[in-house]
């Protein structure tokens, strides 16, 4: 085979790939749940290891209390990742948006906060649910919640939100349930 031939193949895999994906609402919603928690990942965990080898090349030792508290944080970054309009990495790069069930409107940041905290203890759980029903998974029945399509935009928009946001009480809830959530994972861990 040569190489002209064997490029063709390839894309035209990725090509049937992509409208597969591009043509199943499920499938699509599926792939947004993994693209987000491997965007995730990736934003999160490489900055923190970073830190981590800086505090230890530095002298600073991270005890057990700091490495539970640099966990925490890492995951409570990840429970808010559709913070900025109802939209997380994944849902702005496909398309998505989370709104409240009720005004049909973005959905609030405690709210986004309050459907991710399902992820934690039942992820695989919540892509079956997701995939049987690609509108609302369990965190969107106890948050009444829903996401829908939306229009694409860049990554880089998150930095727009992030500079035009404003301290809300919204904030401070989700720092009082993220307290009380984050205890009683450390009591069960």
């Amino acid at each position: 085979m040569n190489v002209n031939n064997q490029n063709s193949n390839e894309i035209s895999a990725v090509g049937l790939l992509k409208k597969t994906v591009d043509n199943n609402y499920r499938i699509r919603r599926i792939s947004s749940m993994l693209l987000d928690h491997f965007l995730m990942c990736i934003l999160i965990i490489p900055p923190a290891i970073i830190l981590t080898i800086i505090f230890e090349n530095i002298g600073m030792k991270m005890n057990d209390g700091m490495g539970f508290f640099v966990f925490f944080l890492i995951v409570f970054i990840y429970l808010n990742k559709d913070f900025f309009k109802g939209k997380s990495p994944a849902k702005r790069i496909l398309g998505y948006r989370v709104i409240n069930r009720k005004t049909e409107k973005p959905a609030t940041e405690l709210q986004c906060f309050v459907r991710n905290l399902t992820i934690c203890v039942a992820w695989p759980l919540e892509v079956v649910v997701g995939f049987i029903n690609p509108d609302r998974r369990i965190g969107d029945f106890i948050a009444n919640t829903k996401v829908i399509e939306s229009e694409k935009e860049k990554l880089k928009s998150i930095w727009t939100d992030l500079k035009s946001t404003k301290l809300k009480s919204n904030f401070i809830g989700i720092l009082i349930i993220g307290g009380i959530y984050f205890y009683a994972l450390s009591l069960i861990l």
